[in-house]
């Protein structure tokens, strides 16, 4: 017990040691003020530095004389589409194709029993001969009616002249006159015969001409010439008289089937009225104006209208009153089998003329619910937005009818960066037109930026200290319509 420290000396270090405590926050106090007071000496003031104008890249519109078109959608068939069909009814003994090559007309492509229609075919050709038998009897039969209608003539003729001269009696002269009677009945009577049998001999022959046909029929051959199915019967399958056995398609020569409504065969109609004075020509009429015209042809997948054919029918009977629409045929060459019967294609068909137009990509174009605009850079390099009437567009072309001049400069890429009013630092980029191309479904307009056309205001912002974000630019009376690919 004597050896713990005493409670006095315990109270004293207690003390000490919160005076050192309070002495070491008072010192933090001071450290903190300093250095607060040091960093307020030196602040930078908080300025806003507003970023480059963007870059953006334009055109001047480009002036081509381009060809008005129509373009509507349809379906393909062959040229000639002939089903083989059996003729008779029987037993399928041989198939003499097989399925998807090509035959030519008359070739046998089935064989069925010819076993009964043989025996029917031998039947008939008896009774035929039985029948000129008959007629061969029955005509040597009249040569004798007539012979003894000449002797019973002679023999009246000479009983009249002996009862003139009264030497012969009159009953000599009557029994003559019944004799000469009944020769003629019996010859009638033998003629009636022969013609009977000659009709006899027609029916004959006419059961024998069937016979044959029926027997012929057994061997089965193509309609036409072409690529025939696969068979839809086998060997030893019996079939009846009218079953379809396959198919003989002849697609060398392909068909596409379309039709237009009545407003746009009136608008083509009309432009191509527009497009005769200026290449002062005149406009056909009559069937001309369609008959062997061109149209061009795109499947689902192509890429632009790589098939060429002509028209070669429209309907006769005009618009259809129900739907409103003008049936149209067209047809192209098929040599190489590229166009199948049955295909979903677009078909386009050009006007005679061309016209002079003025073309901007169609990506240049934006629209909102007040129309269609581009947006231009003016003179002072600001951003400018014009409101422009479209008519057709064509593989990323639009053809604009009013509100642009050839020296607008048009932004064609940058416009998401591009507001009006606002500065941008234009690159200019040089457009062409081939006009063939485009009738074809081809020659995109190229918007891409040039290369190194990054400018020194752009390359030193990339490199400059991070600024604020500048603020939302105040509103307008004027509304830039939000970017898309299509116009209106």
């Amino acid at each position: 017990m004597g050896n713990l420290p005493s409670f006095g000396y315990l109270s004293l270090r207690v003390d000490w040691m919160n005076k050192t405590k309070l002495f070491l926050n008072a010192s933090s106090l001071v450290l903190l003020g300093f250095v607060s007071w040091m960093t307020g000496c030196t602040r930078q003031e908080n300025k806003y530095d507003p970023p480059p104008p963007p870059a953006v890249t334009t055109a001047l519109p480009v002036r081509s004389k381009i060809t008005p078109f129509l373009e509507q959608t349809g379906r393909t068939e062959a040229s000639e589409d002939a089903d083989v069909r059996a003729r008779v009814r029987g037993f399928i003994q041989q198939i003499e194709f097989e399925p998807g090559e090509k035959v030519e007309k008359d070739e046998i492509l089935y064989k069925i029993e010819p076993d009964q229609y043989e025996a029917i075919l031998k039947s008939a050709v008896a009774k035929v001969a039985a029948a000129k038998a008959d007629i061969e009897v029955k005509t040597a039969r009249t040569n004798t009616l007539r012979a003894e209608v000449t002797r019973a003539t002679k023999e009246l003729k000479r009983e009249k002249d002996l009862q003139e001269q009264n030497a012969s009696s009159d009953a000599s002269y009557q029994n003559a006159l019944a004799a000469s009677t009944a020769a003629d009945a019996n010859l009638k009577s033998g003629e009636a015969d022969v013609v009977a049998a000659e009709a006899n001999l027609g029916s004959a022959e006419a059961e024998q001409d069937q016979a044959q046909l029926n027997f012929d029929y057994t061997k089965v051959r193509a309609p036409i010439d072409g690529a025939i199915t696969k068979t839809y019967y086998k060997i030893g399958n019996l079939v009846e008289n009218g079953d379809r056995l396959a198919t003989v398609v002849n697609d060398n020569i392909i068909f596409a089937n379309f039709s237009i409504s009545d407003r746009s065969l009136l608008e083509f109609m009309k432009a191509r009225q527009l497009a005769a004075p200026e290449n002062q020509s005149e406009p056909k009429t009559g069937d001309d104006r369609w008959r062997g015209k061109k149209v061009f042809l795109r499947r689902e997948t192509d890429e632009g209208f790589p098939f060429e054919g002509q028209l070669d029918y429209v309907d006769q009977s005009g618009i259809e009153s129900d739907t409103g629409t003008l049936g149209l045929r067209a047809s192209f060459k098929n040599d190489d089998r590229q166009l199948l019967p049955g295909l979903f294609v677009t078909v386009r068909i050009p006007a005679e003329e061309s016209v002079e137009s003025l073309l901007i990509p169609e990506a240049a174009l934006t629209r909102n619910d007040q129309g269609s605009f581009v947006l231009t850079v003016n003179s002072n390099n600001e951003v400018v937005q014009k409101k422009v009437t479209v008519g057709q567009t064509v593989s990323g072309w639009a053809i604009i009818q009013s509100g642009l001049s050839d020296d607008d400069r048009v932004i064609i890429n940058g416009l998401q960066r591009a507001r009006a009013g606002a500065k941008v630092v234009p690159t200019p980029k040089t457009l062409s037109v081939d006009a063939e191309a485009l009738l074809r479904g081809r020659g995109q307009p190229n918007t891409e930026t040039p290369p190194n056309t990054e400018t020194p205001a752009t390359a030193s912002s990339a490199t400059s200290s991070p600024t604020k974000t500048a603020p939302p630019a105040p509103a307008t009376s004027e509304t830039t319509p939000s970017p898309t690919t299509s116009a209106t």
